[in-house]
This record gives structure tokens, C-alpha cells and sequence, in this order.
């Protein structure tokens, strides 16, 4: 199968996608039965991504998921189990080291600081003919048909199939395919906001191997997580050498955030918007949806141009400057924002 060019959607840094999409012919319950079948799939951290453990101290997720992590929780780093509502205590985070935001590499390990026990841990799948291979993607998170646009949130797991299309690379890919066409499986779905660093599973005699993580994705018909939706998941059998090195504590944790350099988007802690110096204005890039507030969650800001036009009634031009006074509003306290998005002006109001 051969995709056309896409504008894809690399939910970066402070966020990231969630959620399971599913056939608007099938009923809800099948996709919650068969995302229970799947204990090693876990939650980063309380309001974070997913991720998959594979052996009893150590789990495998997308390193923008990871990295994170330090940005919403500081030093108070847990991974959450179903069987285990306390949370279990990071020790270290190895994040690849050629990854960028918005770029490749997009995969990270944590290691717990006990083991996990009444779980059992997938393996890895370390073979390369992964392409139309049938799949079982497993998330945590938001959820709808893939004919609605309107999220449902009640963080629950899910799992859906697929079907891997292709493979290069970085990244396994699959396309979220209507009811009647040809290569549509059982319980069809598709990955979204909230389930970044979830697995795509494949089963060989009863046994799971992790063969992708959630890493990012570009929309559908209708807009994000609707019918002709394409992931990209890290292709895992690519990494296997780097993730037994580090296992094998032979790769020290990296456990800084990767510095951003200034022609690179980063997400507004609070505000949820990947943001961008652009020339005599601020540059909306795109946003982490289950981070950007209630109001304005809904919008689509991309493809550009997007930008800031004003906060509180105050325009801004400089990045520096709005993210200092971003900054200043207290917990708790109103604001308004206003954005040019493709030549129209919108004003909202929220809370910090």
C-alpha cells in the first residue's frame, strides 16, 4: 500500500494522544473485553500516555511520552497498573538518544524501582516482516466511532485491531479502515489523543510481542480519528539492540528533558499548544488536546497559519514575552485568549 503525503500530527514534550477509536458498527463492550485481555499495558504517570512492561522492573514507551513525564510530575514519577491503584515508583528513564521532538526515534524505557508481579511481561518482536501482520493496539483514555468528532473521556482500557500496511525505518504503519472495506478486521480502531506510548501487539501462540509503540499519526476523512486515519508507530524490531543494551546496564539514564533548539515548537505548560517564534508573531503548531483547555479543545489550529493574537487584551509578538506573562496568571484565575486561526479571530475564556 502506498500513503499519499500527509501532514502528521507528533504529539511532543508536556502531552500526548490517547485513546482508542472504534467502528461505529460494533458495540463499545468488545473493545473494553479485549483491552483487558492486556495487564502489561499500563499508564505514565496520572495524566500521561501509556506503555507496555516487558520484564518485571522495566517498560517500554514513546520518549515523548516519557519525557513528559518530567513536566507534569516533577520528581514524582509512577507508572499505573489496573491491578495496582498506588503506582509503582520510577528509578530511572532512558530516552533514545537521537530523539528530537517531532522527529524519529520516538522510544523510551523506564525502570521501576520494585518489580511488578501479577503481570505478565510481553516480549519483544525483534523480527522485520511485520508488514500485514494483524495487530492489537491497547490504550488507555478518550474514545468515539470513527464517524463522531466529539471525545468521550472515562479512562478506561481499551484494545482494537489492525493491520500493518507497511513498514520502513522508524515507524510501522496502518490506516483505520471503514466497515466493508477490504482489509477491515474484526474490531477495527485506531490510536488518538491519550494513547501515545501504547503498543501494537502481535500474538503468536498465545504470547504478546510489542512490534509498535503509539507514536504519532495524521487525520482522517472527518479530522483526527475518523475513518482513513494513518498511525506511525515506532518500529520496535529497529531498536532491539539499544533497548538489550540498556536492559543490560550498559546505557546510563538520560534523565534530562532534551534540549529544544530555538526553531523547534514546544508545549506551553498549562495551556497545552506546541508554540513557535515566528516572524513578528507566535506560531500555533499544533496542540496536545487532553492538555489545552476545555474551551478551545476542539479547535483545529492546524495546518498554519495559527497564531496569538492577544492574552488578557495584551497582543503579543514575542514568545519570551507571552511565556513569561503565560506564566504570571495564578491557579485558578480567568483569562482571555484570542487566536487568528487561518484568517479568523477567535476569543475565548478560561481558567489557568
Amino acid at each position: 500500500m502506498k500513503f499519499p503525503n500527509q501532514v502528521l500530527l507528533f504529539i511532543t514534550c508536556a502531552g500526548m494522544l490517547s485513546f482508542i477509536v472504534i467502528r461505529h458498527d460494533k458495540t463499545d463492550a468488545e473493545y473494553l473485553a479485549l483491552g483487558k485481555q492486556f495487564p502489561s499495558v499500563c499508564k505514565v504517570g496520572e495524566h500521561g500516555g501509556d506503555g507496555t512492561m516487558i520484564a518485571s522492573q522495566w517498560v517500554i514507551t514513546a520518549a515523548h511520552v516519557a519525557d513528559g513525564m518530567f513536566k507534569r510530575e516533577g520528581a514524582n514519577l509512577k507508572i499505573f497498573f489496573a491491578h495496582q491503584k498506588a503506582g509503582f515508583e520510577v528509578e530511572q528513564i532512558f530516552i533514545h538518544p537521537d530523539f528530537k521532538p517531532f522527529g524519529n526515534h520516538d522510544i523510551a524505557l523506564i525502570k521501576l524501582k520494585s518489580p511488578v508481579t501479577k503481570v505478565t511481561p510481553a516480549a519483544l518482536y525483534r523480527n522485520s516482516n511485520e508488514k500485514g501482520k494483524q495487530i492489537i493496539i491497547v490504550g488507555h483514555g478518550d474514545f468515539k466511532t470513527g464517524l463522531e468528532t466529539t471525545w468521550k473521556m472515562d479512562g478506561k482500557k481499551r484494545g482494537a485491531t489492525n493491520q500493518i500496511d507497511d513498514a520502513n525505518d522508524y515507524h510501522i504503519l496502518f490506516d483505520f479502515d471503514k466497515p466493508g472495506a477490504k482489509d477491515i478486521t474484526s474490531l477495527e480502531g485506531t490510536a488518538g489523543r491519550g494513547d501515545s506510548g501504547g503498543p501494537a501487539i502481535i500474538q503468536i501462540d498465545k504470547k504478546n510481542f510489542v512490534a509498535g509503540i503509539s507514536s504519532a499519526g495524521s487525520p482522517g476523512e472527518n479530522g483526527p480519528g475518523t475513518y482513513g486515519a494513518l498511525e506511525h508507530y515506532t518500529r520496535v524490531s529497529k531498536y532491539t539492540d539499544w533497548i538489550d543494551n540498556v536492559m543490560a546496564g550498559k546505557i546510563v539514564a538520560n534523565k534530562s528533558t532534551p534540549t529544544l533548539n530555538a526553531d523547534e515548537p514546544f508545549v506551553q505548560e498549562g495551556l497545552g499548544l506546541l508554540l513557535l517564534q515566528g516572524k513578528g508573531r507566535i506560531d500555533i503548531e499544533g496542540k496536545v488536546d487532553d492538555e489545552v483547555p476545555v474551551e478551545f479543545r476542539d479547535i483545529r489550529f492546524g495546518p498554519p497559519p495559527s497564531f496569538i493574537v492577544s492574552l488578557n487584551g495584551k497582543q503579543y509578538e514575542d514568545l519570551n514575552q507571552f511565556t513569561s506573562d503565560f506564566k504570571g496568571i495564578k491557579a485558578g484565575t480567568k483569562y482571555t485568549i484570542e487566536f487568528s486561526i487561518r484568517g479568523d479571530l477567535k476569543k475565548f475564556e478560561t481558567v489557568r
